[in-house]
């Protein structure tokens, strides 16, 4: 993601976390480990999609309410 009026961008991997636990999980909460930047996340390690989304929703909506001033 890139914001065209100041040139910052934002990089999110996300790598399928393996499941470590022994019942048969729900394929629509399946994990993922976020690296953000090519660096590990300091503050989420693990997330579902929809919580990623969540975020950069909040990262989106953040950033142009600081542009409108």
């Amino acid at each position: 993601m890139k914001d065209h009026l100041t040139g910052a961008t934002l990089k999110v991997e996300l790598i399928p976390a393996p499941n470590e636990t022994p019942f048969a999980s729900n394929p629509a909460a399946k994990r993922y480990r976020i690296r953000v930047n090519g660096k590990t996340s300091t503050k989420v390690k693990e997330a579902t999609l929809t919580e990623v989304f969540n975020r950069l929703r909040g990262w989106l909506v953040t950033r142009s309410r600081t542009l409108e001033g």
